[in-house]
């Protein structure tokens, strides 16, 4: 986002319109790169932002609610002590830099008259807030730190520098038409190189402007002239850039140079909290959903090794016949058996071929048939507690593969804090869970509207029980053949349903699968009657019996979508 001294100029405007002759009423600091200042102004109370974090340095408003950690950061102390109850006077861009000023005016001028000054400083990594006091630092967000390896120190009591500005000029410095007239580089390259406070999108932005209205690029005057009419006279028309719904970024107004589709607001702050707000919004998304995969294919990984070993004993217990029927060869055979023998070959009598028999010296001919009954035994006990540990670590390993597909077909913060609700239920993860009275309910699903029927989809795996179990027995079930899917629930008020609707319901089933991605995918459909859950099945297992399946193409039929909360 072109967070520059360009669109610092119109952001300061619109704040100095909101917040001039507002007073302080709360300041909290909910990290340690963000302070929060609440603000009582004619207009109500706001809340203006202040946030240095490097990666998105800025200035806004928002309404979103912010909590302040219990025991309060000295910064967070040192402005409640200087700036509660005082009136916010002016806020200004200082120069032509990413520095933004607040003139405040003490609550009490009787016993405080000094007056304060806030910086914040906008400059990616070097980001701070600054807090004065007739000129002099009095602390700062990242207390005492210096600018650019000590260029500019930052200590309490001494008077305040602004950063340095690496020899880059004001936009209004004549002298730029020298400079510019005299360097041979592109004018984006000009620009950034030296004159302040401009992006490489906005002086990419101003590049393709001017050429359009000037066949060259070395005419110095008219470059400064065209410079200082685009700061000064471009008219704001606040926008987010938005890419596939992903917001790409926010600008003053819709750049030339920069395509796709804009959502426009009445103030550049709205645009900029909506912006920064959908930003945090999909990086909290992308962590949530990455931690979740995390857990899920972690503990798959697990229960993958577990399956393999299950099985790997499966196959030894499998020989159990053999032992048995070397049991049987020895006692029909014992007379052609002498004592001390390690090894005989008989005869097969089932199929007429020869097995050789290992043979305990030390013990006797009916004690070694003995030991291999006991062999046999032990096996055909083995192998049937093996298998109910198959059939339960198969069960797990379609269950957690089923989370993971719920977890990368979630669309949202929302969908995923559902899925994670449900591993919390499931023990797989071990964050504290509020108690049932205290905990919100989001049993819920997606529910749409076509031809007169009500269709419903499960989000997740606790969804889809909820769903498919609380349905009545003439409904139409719909579910991936192959795959995990949704569950997807057509009412139908015992009326025939139409196949348009029921490939309608296919779709949005194909959509939510695992095989979304392919051209095509096999979806089951059954009356709800022919569906049952199995006692002590996972979430989300079902087994249906008679059913009818068609080869549908994914389609989320967002246009029909509503929400439902139960």
């Amino acid at each position: 986002m072109p967070q520059d001294a360009f669109t610092l100029k119109f952001l300061c405007e619109e704040l100095n319109n909101l917040f001039s002759g507002g007073k302080i009423n709360k300041i909290v600091q909910p990290g340690q790169e963000m302070v929060v200042i609440t603000v009582y102004t004619g207009k109500g109370t706001k809340k203006l932002v202040l946030d240095v974090n490097p990666a998105w340095p800025r200035i806004g408003v928002s309404d979103g609610e912010f909590q302040s950690p219990l025991t309060a950061p000295n910064f967070c102390m040192l402005l409640r002590k200087h700036l509660l109850s005082a009136t916010i006077d002016k806020i200004s861009l200082v120069g032509f830099d990413r520095v933004v000023r607040f003139d405040i005016s003490p609550s009490n001028e009787l016993f405080d008259s000094n007056k304060k000054a806030l910086y914040v400083e906008l400059m990616g990594r070097y980001s701070n807030i600054i807090l004065t006091e007739n000129g002099k630092v009095l602390g700062g967000n990242r207390g005492v730190n210096f600018f650019d390896n000590g260029v500019r120190p930052l200590i309490v009591n001494h008077p305040y520098t602004l950063p340095p500005t690496n020899n880059k000029k004001c936009p209004e410095d004549r002298e730029l038409i020298n400079v510019f007239s005299s360097s041979s580089d592109c004018i984006s390259k000009k620009i950034i190189d030296n004159v302040q406070g401009f992006a490489l999108s906005t002086a990419n932005e101003i590049e393709s402007r001017f050429l359009e209205k000037f066949s060259t690029q070395d005419d110095g005057e008219n470059l400064y002239n065209f410079l200082k009419d685009f700061i000064n006279k471009e008219k704001a028309n606040p926008c987010v850039l938005l890419d596939d719904e992903l917001v790409k970024d926010a600008m003053v107004f819709p750049y030339k140079n920069v395509g796709g589709k804009l959502k426009f607001f009445d103030k550049l702050y709205l645009a900029e909290d909506y912006y920064y707000k959908t930003k945090n919004q999909a990086k909290k998304t992308k962590e949530l959903r990455d931690r979740l995969l995390s857990i899920a294919s972690t503990l798959l990984k697990k229960v993958k090794k577990k399956d393999s070993a299950i099985s790997s004993r499966i196959r030894e217990a499998e020989s159990a016949e053999e032992n048995k029927l070397k049991g049987e060869l020895i006692l029909a055979n014992i007379y052609k058996i002498r004592q001390g023998e390690e090894r005989v070959i008989l005869d097969n009598y089932y199929d007429q071929s020869k097995v050789e028999i290992a043979l305990d010296k030390n013990l006797s001919v009916q004690k070694n048939a003995e030991n291999y009954y006991k062999k046999y035994n032990k096996q055909k006990r083995a192998l049937a507690i093996l298998e109910v540990q198959k059939n339960q670590v198969v069960e797990e390993e379609n269950y957690l593969e089923s989370l993971i597909s719920e977890i990368n077909l979630a669309k949202d913060y929302f969908e995923l804090s559902l899925v994670r609700e449900e591993m919390q239920e499931g023990g797989l993860i071990k964050d504290k869970v509020l108690p049932k009275k205290a905990k919100e309910k989001t049993v819920g699903y997606r529910e749409y509207s076509f031809m007169g029927f009500t269709i419903k989809s499960g989000r997740n795996n606790l969804e889809n029980d909820h769903l498919t179990l609380s349905c009545k027995k003439w409904d139409i079930w719909v579910h991936s053949k192959a795959y995990h899917s949704s569950h997807v629930i057509v009412e139908s008020e015992n009326r025939e349903v139409p196949m348009e609707v029921i490939v309608f319901a296919c779709e949005i089933c194909a959509y939510y699968s695992k095989d979304r991605n392919s051209g095509k995918s096999e979806i089951v459909y059954t009356e709800k009657k022919n569906v049952k859950k199995p006692s002590k099945a996972k979430p989300g297992f079902f087994t249906y019996g008679e059913y009818k399946s068609i080869l549908v193409s994914p389609n989320a039929h967002e246009s029909k979508l509503k929400w439902a909360k139960l």
